[in-house]
């Protein structure tokens, strides 16, 4: 080879490798970076898995490559797998139910096998789907949004986060909602909802460390065949409320709420605060995930009925006098192996068990149903108290402001010679009460502020300005004629409670709660009945095989080598006799049906715990009737009871404050005694008191008669009213249970 060849050969390689970018140069492996939800931004992370994971030696350097190159790793192509797309259903989320024209956003290269995954479960919602290429900095055109009723959006790794921020912003603009179907921090940027499919991002990147630390030291990585995902969705406020979209109750419950609904005053409404609760309350989490961790006790009933396979090895000794005796056929030195298959058929307590857990798992699901609306009950409990003393306060300011403009006037008439000392110390000490009933309110505010934030997962300190509800609203009862109707009346309210408890009694989760237990008992009680009669039946089927054999009766005597022997037997079986072979395979097949007749006792005694058990849930189910229906009617009757109230405590108002302007200008004309002017303050004051805390009383008593009917305590639209006031569903609103 001569000097110009061996130059070719090693200048090019040599200037690739001088003018590579640092990071190439160092790397140990590349990878494609269209494989992190973040793109390059998700390679710090990354970096810091693998350092993690080689505690203490040196970490392998990964390098960003194109799309398509890079380490393989197996079971990965893309983010979007066509496994992925074809299991999730994003068309069933409340963005995108009833749309028709869905645009699908993502990268061109992954744009085409998505659309072919998703239009199948497309089809079934009846929407077309749209694809629409996202490129460069995200922008996109006007025009190609037009027409769309809502935005499914794939993972791009490409766009950093403000290309993304402008995209959702784009998106917000033209009205459509989002839903992110893999990568749920878009919602953080500005999307309305992620799936509930979407990929857990720090799963992701340590499931993606482990194979790249294999790789680094030599080991065949395991494949990625499965995805991590998010417990819950996420839901932007912020998109919801640039959007003009309000999302379900039962979707605020389940969702991680992501950013703060924009408000003029920073107020806190009260169904906002319901649905802080409820996303962000710690108990409530983990009494979720008690409900899934129980949720696996019907698997392990079920797994019963499936087939146990298993491998044995038996290694045995026998005596040798019956080892020779056994004629080969059971050697003294014996070892074997093989694989059983067995496999129930039929069994009571199993079938038992199976519906037990069934029940069991319904009866959870609705006592997490009663725990979250309990929650919802004790948040919008305080919530109004916050107003209630807010309203008092308020009071109690514009009561000290008097008493300070009295006691100043009083000072001034003593020292003109109108009034004695003793008046004026009558003044001060009013005065002073009067500040200490509002600084004692004040306090009572502060601490109550601490307990909500508490409840709504805030910082104990947080500013808390909780929003009036108006009274008046329809959504509040306050201007519907039927809750009129109502209260016009003792008869009429009489039949509203008949047709509420009726309602309660048929739709109740207390009531959905104990009926699956008392199910539960009535099973578990018929299965140890029928244990005294029903026998267990099963399958076995056994392969075994012989390793080996040795000592005494190793042989049969008529497999000895002898020619003599052979002769007589090849004589024996000429003649049609068979001579069994030591040493053969064995199989086996069989049905076994098993009855026991006596257990010492137990079966009896389960028998009779059960029917002890059946009669307690039975006691507990009617006394829960009497408790709601209790409940409920006390609800309603303190319902109509305050809602009148707050009238007559108004016009009590109303008439203390004319009173006190009246015999506070006698008191200064000098026609009524200090003693009066006193007594009508205080009861101006004790009016304005009880005419503030009318109307939260009433409020107070709504809440706890929604909560009484399985309602989300908070206001309500046209269908929840119809509920209440009619104990019916209309069907052409829409909405939920709940």
């Amino acid at each position: 080879m001569n000097v110009t060849a061996w130059k070719r050969l090693f200048i090019s390689p040599l200037l690739a490798l001088l003018l590579a970018p640092p990071s190439l140069v160092a790397a140990d492996h590349a990878l494609d970076v269209t494989l992190l939800p973040g793109g390059e931004a998700d390679l710090p992370a990354l970096r810091q898995e693998l350092a993690r994971l080689s505690a203490g030696r040196r970490a392998p350097e990964i390098a960003a490559s194109v799309h398509g190159g890079g380490v393989p790793l197996p079971g990965l192509s893309r983010l979007e797998t066509p496994e992925f797309l074809a299991a999730t259903d994003p068309f069933v989320l409340e963005p995108l139910t009833g749309a028709e024209r869905v645009l699908l956003l993502g990268p061109a290269e992954a744009l085409d096998a998505a659309a072919r995954a998703l239009a199948g479960r497309a089809g079934e919602a009846g929407a077309s789907l749209v694809p629409l290429a996202v490129e460069g900095a995200g922008r996109l055109d006007p025009e190609a949004l037009q027409g769309g009723d809502a935005a499914l959006v794939l993972a791009l790794p490409r766009l950093d986060a403000a290309a993304q921020e402008a995209l959702f912003a784009a998106l917000g603009g033209a009205g459509l909602p989002s839903v992110a179907l893999t990568d749920a921090r878009q919602v953080e940027r500005g999307a309305l909802l992620s799936s509930p499919g979407a990929l857990d991002p720090d799963a992701w990147l340590r499931r993606l460390a482990l194979r790249l630390d294999d790789l680094a030291a030599g080991r065949t990585p395991e494949p990625l065949t499965s995805r991590p995902t998010l417990d819950r969705p996420w839901l932007n406020l912020e998109t919801a409320a640039r959007l003009d979209w309000s999302p379900s109750f039962a979707l605020l419950g389940e969702s991680r709420l992501v950013g703060e609904a924009p408000s003029g005053d920073a107020s806190l409404s009260l169904e906002r605060a319901v649905a802080l609760a409820l996303s962000g309350s710690p108990g409530l989490a983990a009494a979720r995930q008690a409900v899934e961790v129980e949720a696996f006790d019907r698997d392990l009933a079920v797994s019963r009925y499936r087939p146990n396979l298993y491998l044995e090895a038996t290694g045995r000794v026998i005596d040798e006098h019956r080892a020779r005796s056994a004629l080969g056929q059971e050697p003294e030195r014996r070892t074997s192996g093989g694989v059983v298959l067995e496999q129930l058929l039929f069994s009571e307590p199993a079938l038992a068990a199976i519906g037990i857990s069934e029940r069991l798992d319904r009866a959870r699901r609705a006592e997490l149903e009663v725990e979250s609306l309990d929650l919802a009950l004790e948040v919008a409990r305080e919530f109004l108290d916050l107003l209630r003393l807010e309203a008092s306060r308020e009071v109690l300011a514009a009561d000290l402001e008097l008493a300070r403009a009295q006691r100043d006037r009083a000072r001034r008439d003593e020292a003109a010679g109108a009034l004695g000392r003793g008046e004026v110390a009558r003044f001060e000490a009013e005065l002073a009460q009067a500040r200490e009933r509002l600084e004692q309110t004040v306090a009572d505010r502060e601490r109550l502020a601490i307990a909500l934030n508490r409840r709504l997962g805030r910082h104990p300190a947080a500013p808390l300005a909780p929003a009036e509800p108006d009274l008046e609203n329809p959504e509040w009862l306050g201007d519907d004629d039927r809750f009129r109707a109502v209260l016009a009346a003792p008869a009429s309210l009489a039949a509203w409670q008949a047709q509420l408890v009726e309602r309660l009694l048929g739709d109740s989760a207390e009531l959905e709660a104990v009926g699956e237990l008392r199910r539960a008992a009535e099973r578990e009680l018929t299965s140890r009945r029928r244990a005294f009669w029903l026998p267990e039946v099963g399958f076995e089927a056994r392969y075994t095989s012989e390793f080996s054999r040795g000592g005494e009766g190793e042989r049969a005597p008529w497999e000895s080598g002898s020619p003599l022997i052979q002769t007589g037997v090849g004589v024996l079986e000429g003649a049609g006799v068979a001579l069994p072979e030591t040493g053969r395979d064995q199989w086996s097949l069989g049905v076994s049906a098993r009855l026991p007749l006596y257990a010492g006792g137990r079966r009896s005694i389960e028998r009779d715990r059960a029917a002890a058990r059946l009669e307690r849930v039975a006691l507990e189910d009617a006394e829960a009737r009497l408790g709601l229906e209790a409940r409920l009617r006390a609800a309603s009757v303190e319902l109509a009871a305050a809602w009148r109230r707050v009238t007559l405590r108004d016009e009590a108002r109303d008439h203390a404050e004319e009173a006190l302007r009246l015999v506070e200008s006698a008191w200064r004309e000098g026609t009524l005694p200090q003693v009066a002017l006193l007594d009508a303050r205080t009861s101006a004051r004790q009016a304005g008191l009880a005419a503030a805390e009318g109307r939260w009383q009433a409020l107070q008593a709504l809440v706890h008669l929604q909560r009484a009917l399985g309602m989300t305590p908070g206001p309500m639209d046209e269908r929840a009213r119809e509920r209440l006031l009619t104990g019916k569903d209309r069907p052409d609103h829409g909405g939920g249970r709940r």
